[in-house]
């Protein structure tokens, strides 16, 4: 295993998340402290008194960690600086929604929330800066990212621990202009599949369909939701890293399969990450797949045999310096840890299990699950207090039908949106759906059966 690449992941993961915490001088001091100690590293090598093997590491490692603490510090003192912070009481603001208006609330109804950037404050243009939106559903449901609005807000302080520069509560939009045509597009195919599937299958299965392929989980029933969450469940509720790996994987192997060339192959490769992204939105959990699959398809291109830890290790770097929020979010903290549960100690469970005479699918299906929920659990306990008993189990029986959802409902959602709503497209799509059904029943019941009872997540105090 090379673990190079993992040490300044942690470094940079660190730092980001000691910057997002600590007040800006802190930023600033740990920027200062780890560019001086890289280039002590490097003078040390230049006067030939220590090898590079010697204080490679740390010299990589703190150079990065200078570069996300620099640039980390820099982002806090423009958000301090920006005009809308010094904003109270209301506004007229034109801005761009980043992501859907998901509803908020108890019951999911009334409400909505969405991330937006802020472009404009009554008649004077600034830089561009985002913020937290929250708005009646009725006026801001059906909007797409991409799509740039005016609205009268009124303007609080942002969250602790972000970015962003303030909170908004909006009227009614005024729509300025349309969004992009790739959102529009990803917009009419996210529809189509609810459209379909409501159709198609049952309220329980229609709602969940949409979340487990694209991301989309305006339509899951809250019942259904909270057995799911009981029952260790909750990240197939989203799409999720495995499902995008499972989704571009599926698709790299069908255009290899028929002869295409690896360099070719990998265009298709970063295609499919690409439109895939666009598609189910940008989550943590997404991000952190498509870093991996991105420095996979550019192993392809040298044509060297893609690290699963180096890819790891690259993919954090690069998502902190991209996105540095990241660093406490508990849903990039929960894929990275089950990835690197799934890279170390999948394979010798797996292996163990092997000798131990299990059949070689069930060991490889076992070990993931395993693996992957014992190291979760710590996380799981310290965001939510709460730890599934039942998770392991119920994550083994649900684990055959995950790939087959995956590939196939995406496979009906990009169908379903060719033609009008009655066409071919979509009646394919209605057939694909519905052979879905058993799969869906089955993991509604696993979901039911292992989250419904009262024993199935224990609270931990403290």
């Amino acid at each position: 295993m090379d673990f190079r690449l993992l040490v300044p992941a942690v470094m940079v993961w660190s730092v980001t998340a000691c910057g997002l915490v600590a007040p800006v001088g802190v930023g600033v001091g740990v920027a200062i402290v780890s560019a001086v100690v890289a280039l002590a590293g490097v003078l040390a090598c230049g006067a030939h008194r220590l090898g590079w093997e010697a204080v490679g590491l740390v010299v990589v490692g703190a150079g990065l960690a200078a570069a996300c603490a620099t640039s980390l510090s820099l982002r806090q003192e423009a958000r301090a600086d920006h005009p809308l912070s010094h904003v109270s009481g209301k506004a007229t603001v034109v801005m761009t929604l980043r992501s859907d208006p998901l509803p908020i609330g108890p019951t999911g109804q009334g409400r909505i929330r969405a991330r937006v950037d802020v472009e404009q404050i009554g008649t004077e243009r600034v830089s561009t800066a985002p913020a937290d939106l929250r708005g009646a559903t009725q006026a801001w449901a059906g909007l797409l990212p991409g799509q740039r609005v005016v609205a009268v807000v009124k303007v609080r302080p942002p969250p602790d621990r972000t970015l962003l520069v303030a909170s908004l509560t909006a009227s009614s939009p005024k729509l300025v202009g349309g969004p992009p045509a790739y959102q529009t597009v990803a917009g009419s195919i996210r529809q189509r599949l609810q459209l379909v599937a409501t159709r198609a299958l049952g309220p329980e299965a229609a709602g969940l369909l949409p979340g487990l392929v694209l991301g989309d989980e305006s339509g899951v029933d809250e019942g259904l939701r909270d057995d799911f969450r009981a029952a260790g469940l909750s990240h197939l509720t989203a799409v999720s890293g495995a499902n995008f790996a499972i989704v571009c994987g599926a698709a790299l192997l069908i255009v290899r399969s028929i002869g295409v060339p690896p360099r070719s192959s990998a265009i298709v490769g970063l295609v499919v990450i690409v439109g895939f992204v666009m598609l189910v939105r940008p989550t943590p959990s997404v991000l952190r797949a498509a870093l991996m699959g991105g420095v996979g398809v550019l192993a392809l291109f040298a044509s060297r045999r893609s690290q699963s830890l180096p890819a790891l290790g690259a993919a954090v770097i690069g998502g902190l310096l991209w996105w540095p929020e990241l660093a406490l979010q508990p849903g990039f903290a929960l894929s990275v840890a089950a990835t690197c549960a799934i890279v170390l100690w999948a394979p010798r469970l797996r292996d163990r299990l092997r000798a131990w005479r299990c059949p070689p699918g069930l060991a490889e299906v076992i070990a993931m699950a395993v693996t992957a929920q014992v190291v979760t659990a710590p996380i799981v306990v310290l965001v939510t207090g709460q730890l599934s008993v039942v998770g392991i189990v119920a994550n083994l029986l649900v684990a055959p039908v995950v790939a087959i959802i995956s590939v196939v409902g995406t496979a009906a959602a990009l169908i379903g949106a060719i033609g009008p709503p009655d066409g071919l497209g979509a009646g394919i799509a209605e057939l694909l759906v519905r052979a879905l059904g058993p799969e869906l029943w089955w993991m509604i019941w696993c979901a039911h059966t292992f989250g419904g009872p009262g024993w199935a997540s224990v609270e931990v105090l403290g």
